[in-house]
């Protein structure tokens, strides 16, 4: 495990914040139809500034100390990682919120 995925798991915390609270923005104004591609951008953005964040950490570590490992493998892996821990706390959060205000049911 190189430096930017060591910076990304310290600040994985935040992601799963943010994606939850996304979700429960989303569950109660999931009226809006342009809302959805709001969600996607946002996702997207939040995405990149912690991969960005992850990545500019690992660089600065790679130039203060030559033995540091850093290749842009990890921060795609990484981008991709913050992608998929985002989206999963949005859905989440989106479940979470429609129960507790009873948009969401079984029955039909």
């Amino acid at each position: 495990m190189d430096k930017v995925q060591k910076i990304n798991e310290k600040i994985m915390i935040i992601e799963i914040i943010v994606g939850f609270a996304l979700g429960i923005y989303l569950g109660i104004n999931h009226d809006n139809p342009n809302f959805w591609l709001i969600l996607l951008q946002w996702i997207f953005l939040t995405s990149f500034i912690m991969t960005l964040i992850s990545a500019v950490g690992g660089y600065y570590s790679n130039v203060r100390d030559s033995s540091v490992e850093f290749n842009i493998t990890s921060v795609i892996r990484v981008f991709i990682l913050n992608l998929a821990v985002i989206a999963v706390s949005t859905s989440f959060g989106f479940l979470a919120c429609s129960i507790a205000i009873g948009n969401f049911t079984t029955a039909h």
